[in-house]
């Protein structure tokens, strides 16, 4: 073993060089302190010192510390430090310990008690050696464990990107859809998947395996084979004189059950599922929940939010299970949206789940949105929740958003309809319910500029689109009086509803706002005065100017309501 002996006394250092050398150490010799710190700092440095401790350039205290200050920032080997002193204090001695020697040898030192601290010295290094060669092996497992698990994550999010989750229809006329998934730090059996029925019906599914890892992934591609095989087994069986030939959902979940249950329950392992069929032409929903989270469904026409969820147990619980569908109607404008428990289960700082009563909330105050743009602030509303962009479990989120346009706007020619004269002719209408609070004036700007892409949608040669400075205009006057309905007819109290109804005719556009608060008369506010001399009445003259028509009445309810009319350029020249 190399020693390194420091000593600016030739005597004591050449004695102490003799003598270890006869016991066989390897010994480098260094003059001051200077000198034995930079042969420390050296390449294959030795891991034993015997340091004096008084020094030219740097003494022995000095040295130790730095070698431990070493050791400590870069993890470098550990050297056993033996100080040679002449002080015998006690005061000295605990001096020479804080500053990380590990033993000391005063002067004149004696060769049976310097054998006895060499001996003790070596086998604290051996000790060392063996823990170091100990951890090395520890930390290669630990790499190799951890490329394992890096492995194991890029085949999970290959498997998860192929097989797992569907791509959304984008060419379903009356129905927008969309899907977002970010991944978790580990690998989940999260899936989504769309089933496309001619241009009428579409299934959505929705899915998730207990358990993570590449294993729940690959349980959860199998659903999804075991979902198509029985799908197209019950189309290829169907009667040649049935009615159609689409099997119903109940019947496609209780042949994946009927493959798959016996399996999960020999791995001990479920999943959950939600196999939900959106009829266009009928304007219903056929949907089996097998235990999944429940799907979210706003209604437009109310501005309200509702659970879905069915009674039947996750696939793999029983085989006994006897899974039934649930029939619902909905409404143009209605929203369904379904998530993973990882959106819910998302935990802030203070250990709060995110919850069903907030991402519902959050959809109801936003049922306006177009869906993509929806699950969007869906996903920033968690992140900001939780404080983390990393979530334990995947964050799922499906949306379908079904078209504001009537679909039985079209005629029917089997049994063509009376046709309307062009002024009464209803084209598309909405509806959205606010809290009075300044906050929500975005949303109604947004939610009439929503109306006015989904007109676009549904006719890309609508006379309005060509006419968005008066839109603008239009927007611009619904806020004005949403503004003076929450802090006059309200007088600023908050929660109180705003129902604003956007009405699309042949020959106009009308926007109405619906409130319970003070009525407004608009003969008593003065005009208003153009040089200063007083204020007021600028509100009432902005909206009469950005539209054609206002009108204040009161419905058969009792709610005061104000009316925002725009007429289609050629009909305002034409009178």
């Amino acid at each position: 073993m190399k020693i390194l002996i420091a000593d600016d006394d030739a005597v004591p250092r050449r004695l102490l060089e003799a003598t270890l050398s006869r016991w066989g150490y390897e010994i480098v010799v260094a003059k001051d302190g200077q000198e034995a710190w930079d042969i420390l700092e050296g390449e294959e440095s030795p891991k034993m010192a015997i340091l004096d401790w008084m020094m030219p350039e740097m003494d022995g205290l000095e040295v130790c510390r730095k070698v431990r200050q070493r050791e400590q920032e870069d993890q470098t080997p550990y050297v056993y430090i033996i100080m040679l002193t002449s002080k015998m204090r006690k005061e000295d001695v605990i001096e020479g310990m804080e500053a990380g020697a590990d033993d000391y040898l005063t002067k004149p030192f004696n060769q049976n008690e310097l054998q006895v601290r060499m001996m003790a010295g070596q086998r604290i290094l051996d000790l060392q050696a063996v823990l170091f060669q100990s951890l090395t092996r520890h930390k290669r497992a630990e790499e190799e464990l951890a490329r394992a698990r890096k492995r194991e994550v890029g085949i999970g999010a290959k498997i998860q990107q192929t097989l797992l989750l569907g791509q959304p229809p984008r060419d379903l006329s009356g129905i927008q859809v969309s899907a977002l998934t970010i991944p978790s730090q580990q690998i989940d059996g999260d899936f989504y998947d769309f089933f496309q029925h001619g241009d009428q019906v579409l299934d959505v599914v929705v899915g998730d395996v207990m358990g993570k890892g590449v294993p729940a992934a690959l349980l959860g591609a199998a659903i999804k084979s075991h979902l198509l095989r029985a799908l197209g087994h019950l189309i290829e069986s169907a009667p040649p004189d049935a009615p159609t030939r689409l099997p119903e959902p109940e019947a496609i979940v209780a042949g994946v059950h009927k493959a798959v249950t016996g399996q999960f329950i020999g791995l001990d392992t479920f999943e959950t599922l939600c196999y939900f069929r959106i009829d266009l032409d009928g304007r219903q929903v056929k949907f089996v929940d097998c235990g999944h989270t429940a799907t979210i469904h706003y209604r437009h026409r109310h501005g309200n939010c509702r659970l879905l969820q069915g009674d039947n147990m996750p696939l793999g619980f029983s085989e006994r299970e006897v899974y039934t569908q649930v029939v619902l109607p909905f409404e143009p404008g209605d929203i369904f949206v379904f998530y993973s428990d990882g959106v819910t289960e998302a935990q802030n700082e203070a250990g709060e789940f995110f919850g069903v009563n907030r991402l519902e909330d959050l959809i109801r105050a936003n049922g306006h949105l177009a869906p993509d743009a929806l699950t969007d602030l869906i996903h920033r509303e968690v992140v900001e929740f939780s404080g983390a962009d990393t979530f334990a479990d995947d964050l799922t989120c499906v949306a379908v958003k079904m078209a504001l346009v009537a679909a039985d706007a079209a005629t029917d020619a089997a049994a063509p309809a009376p046709e309307a004269a062009p002024s009464d002719r209803l084209v598309a209408r909405a509806e959205l319910e606010v809290a009075s609070d300044l906050g929500q004036l975005a949303a109604i700007w947004e939610f009439i500029r929503a109306f006015g892409r989904q007109l676009a949608e549904a006719d890309p040669d609508n006379p309005w689109l060509d006419q968005e400075d008066r839109l603008f205009h239009l927007e611009l006057a619904a806020n004005e009086v949403a503004s003076n309905i929450i802090k006059h007819a309200y007088e600023g109290q908050p929660d109180r509803p705003i129902q604003i109804v956007a009405e699309a005719y042949d020959d106009r556009l009308g926007i109405y706002l619906y409130h319970e608060g003070v009525p407004f008369d608009p003969e008593a506010v003065a005009p208003p005065s153009f040089d200063g001399s007083r204020e007021g009445g600028f509100g009432v003259f902005i909206v009469q100017q950005s539209v054609d028509e206002v009108n204040y009445t009161r419905d058969e309810q009792g709610r005061n309501c104000v009316s925002l009319v725009l007429r289609r350029q050629e009909e305002l020249e034409e009178e």
